[in-house]
């Protein structure tokens, strides 16, 4: 395992700059650790390069909002999303970077996360249903 930096942090993908100024507003309100922004030349590189601050070569374009938590327990994960929900910051996929996605390349980590939302979506809406067929159902 490479010598990371194992100092807590947000990462955040695709933030304007006033929304990345809210979100570090509501951070420091908080005492939580400070949001990084990824940018654009680091979306191919491993998480692990991106927290190291590296830079790449390629361009990502994902209109996707992304929030990465690193090195943050799971009660302070638990806790930023509820408080940002209720600050009505933006509500972007949430992540908590693992051992495992340490070594994705970020744009590979990206579309896990867009498909794994979409099937969490799909199974949503299918639960829906099949409680509306049942209501219908127990009507006639």
């Amino acid at each position: 395992m490479m010598n990371m930096d194992e100092h807590p942090r947000v990462l955040l993908w695709n933030y304007t700059d006033e929304e990345k100024a809210s979100v570090d507003a509501f951070l420091a309100e908080v005492k939580a650790p400070p949001a990084v922004a990824i940018r654009k030349n680091q979306g191919y590189l491993l998480v692990s390069e991106i927290l190291q601050a590296q830079s790449g070569e390629r361009e990502l374009e994902c209109d996707e909002k992304i929030a990465l938590f690193y090195n943050i327990p799971n009660k302070g994960i638990s806790f930023l999303i509820d408080q940002s929900k209720k600050r009505r910051l933006p509500q972007p996929i949430y992540a908590a970077v693992t051992e495992y996605s340490l070594n994705w390349p970020f744009n590979e980590l990206v579309e896990d996360l867009i498909a794994e939302r979409e099937a969490f979506r799909q199974a949503a809406q299918e639960k829906k249903n099949n409680r509306g067929n049942i209501i219908t159902k127990n009507r006639k």
